[in-house]
């Protein structure tokens, strides 16, 4: 760990995150907390996993086992397995947590997005399952492929060609953004240039950008378009939730849970290799109606087990009492295997500071353990 944190303020961290360390069930700070001053909105989304560290401790408390890692918050996945071996060598691989990698290129692992907490995924989206359908039974849902999206370009590192996309009729809608990363307009293209292409042709398509429309709106479409954000869009669960059928964008990247769900039992994929493949999607849709009907009620089937708080927090503790088994070091300054240059309880930082933090984002009824 020592080597991780000595470039924890460099490229490709940034500081972007946070060094925490469980003793006896309790977590603690191992990076400066003046480093929070240093990352603009990242400070929220890293108090936010303060207080689920804490939570977690209140939960579990000494079930949870002696570990250290850093979870980040920036939206790339920093851990490319080309600068280490391509991963032949497992001893060197960092404990770097986050919500999104590519499998192929990185070896980040993988965690719920605190989005989860902030947004209160569970009781203002998830609880509300049964009422999405009941209100929208699949019979009065109209035929239409609908979507809105923020033009948020994709972040794609050069390091991970898997990442790259192509645009319609093979255009190239990616620009070199720095060094190694590419920077791929695939909202806006699939926006701007297939989906108005689309409805020229007569597809039944609403997908833009502005108005905006609440979950109910969506709900009362037949078929959900799901496209990748920077990298993993959180829009992807709370489409699951619907009762809508999901296309999704295989861009490549994964979150926590994408191995619970099945390309043709869950979702339709498509944009593995163009956007035109949305149009095979909707036919095949339109052409098997009850079929779809039985991957949307599956999708949200594994919604309503899988992403609810209780089993969010308890993937947490897994990851941790496995992650604690590969350790190769004991863990807190009492044992001695290495220095702590920062050992700072995490109920102490947000005493003295994170609850403020919680509050001026309008944060401070983040559910947990209900």
């Amino acid at each position: 760990m020592d080597w991780v944190l000595s470039g924890f303020t460099k490229y490709p961290l940034r500081s972007k995150g946070v060094g925490v360390a469980f003793v006896d069930g309790t977590p603690h700070l191992i990076t400066p907390p003046a480093l929070f001053n240093t990352v603009g909105h990242h400070k929220r989304l890293i108090t936010g996993y303060l207080e689920l560290m804490l939570q977690l401790s209140k939960t579990f408390g000494d079930q949870i086992p002696d570990v250290e890692f850093i979870v980040t918050t920036g939206d790339e996945p920093s851990t490319l397995l080309h600068h280490y071996a391509n991963g032949s060598d497992p001893e060197r691989l960092p404990a770097v947590l986050r919500f999104c990698k590519s499998d192929r290129s990185h070896a980040d692992i993988l965690v719920p997005d605190v989005h989860f907490h902030m947004r209160n995924f569970t009781s203002n989206l998830l609880s509300h399952a049964d009422d999405f359908t009941s209100e929208w039974p699949w019979e009065k849902k109209q035929p239409v492929l609908f979507g809105r999206f923020s033009p948020y370009k994709r972040a794609v590192s050069m390091r991970a060609p898997e990442l790259f996309r192509s645009g319609k009729n093979g255009k190239n809608i990616c620009k070199t953004a720095g060094p190694d990363l590419w920077f791929c307009d695939v909202r806006k293209h699939f926006i701007w240039e297939w989906a108005r292409g689309a409805n020229r042709s007569g597809l039944p398509v609403d997908v833009a950008q502005q108005p905006k429309r609440d979950m109910s709106y969506h709900a009362s479409n037949k078929w959900l378009l799901h496209l990748d954000g920077q990298t993993c869009s959180s829009r992807l669960e709370q489409l699951l939730v619907l009762g809508s059928l999901v296309l999704k964008e295989e861009s490549g990247y994964r979150a926590f849970f994408h191995h619970l769900i099945k390309p043709h039992e869950h979702y339709l994929p498509f944009w593995k290799t163009s956007p035109e493949e949305a149009a095979d999607a909707i036919n095949w849709a339109k052409e098997n109606d009850g079929k779809a009907s039985e991957m949307a009620a599956a999708a949200q089937a594994v919604a309503k087990r899988y992403l609810h708080n209780k089993a969010i927090m308890c993937y947490w503790l897994t990851l941790l009492q496995e992650m604690s088994k590969l350790q190769r070091y004991r863990t807190g300054p009492d044992a001695g295997d290495r220095k702590y240059p920062t050992w700072v309880p995490v109920a102490d930082y947000m005493d003295k500071e994170g609850r403020e933090e919680l509050a001026k984002h309008h944060m401070s009824a983040m559910e947990f353990w209900t």
